[in-house]
């Protein structure tokens, strides 16, 4: 598709500016179709182009798209765990999609000192997360979906660092992107509503927006050839 990048800026623009209007004037409920319709657009742009060569990456973005679907009905126990699923399915279609192209990644003390301490971190305040909104779970099969997603989140992060570390190109730029996108929605999104403080609506739709935008423009670059022949197709 041409002019993919500036198709991509007027689109994000417009999804921004109306749904920071819808989250501050309307409710929920509307909040939430704004958001499935923003995703079915990006998702249409996204399958326009879609190669057969990354079905993981395909995967991953239908995955999210049903999972905003649920969301009108998330209140309902079975519906949420059922989102909590899809998402986690979604973060592993990603790590998938990106382990090969980390494989074999040569690192040296420092790095492997800080992977272990960003790991650690992220643990921390995972079981933080869960300890504030303790009440709010509906039972333990909740909890225990939600300590998968945030490991699924953590460790989609470190591939998005390892990848960006390894190749420092564009495509690891949009790729890293793509995933800070989804992971600081997720823990904005959960202050949110978890929390109550609904402020953090607006950063969750922002980096929501942001990451599939990243993962859309991602999709259509140019990979590195030693990152194809990693992934088995050369």
């Amino acid at each position: 598709m041409k002019h993919l990048k500036i198709i991509l800026v007027v689109i994000g623009v417009l999804l921004l500016v109306t749904n920071f209007f819808v989250i501050s004037e309307y409710r929920l409920f509307e909040s939430r179709w704004l958001r499935i319709i923003g995703t079915t657009i990006l998702f249409a742009i996204f399958a326009i182009g879609a190669s057969k060569k990354e079905p993981f990456l395909l995967i991953g973005f239908l995955l999210l798209l049903i999972s905003d679907f649920l969301l009108i009905k998330y209140e309902v126990p079975w519906v949420k765990k059922l989102t909590f699923s899809l998402v986690i399915l979604a973060y592993l279609s990603l790590i998938k999609h990106i382990r090969p192209y980390v494989r074999n990644l040569e690192t040296n003390f420092f790095q492997k000192g800080l992977f272990v301490g960003i790991l650690g971190i992220n643990i921390v305040m995972l079981y933080l997360l869960i300890d504030m909104a303790a009440t709010k779970w509906d039972d333990s099969w909740h909890t225990f979906l939600f300590y998968l997603y945030g490991m699924s989140m953590i460790v989609m992060v470190v591939m998005g660092f390892s990848y960006s570390n390894r190749y420092s190109d564009k495509s690891s730029f949009y790729f890293l992107w793509a995933v800070l996108g989804f992971v600081i929605s997720d823990i904005s999104g959960f202050m949110a509503y978890y929390l109550g403080v609904e402020e953090f609506y607006y950063p969750d739709r922002l980096f929501y927006i942001i990451g599939l935008l990243c993962l859309v423009k991602f999709s259509r670059m140019d990979k590195n050839k030693e990152m194809l022949q990693s992934y088995g197709f050369l």
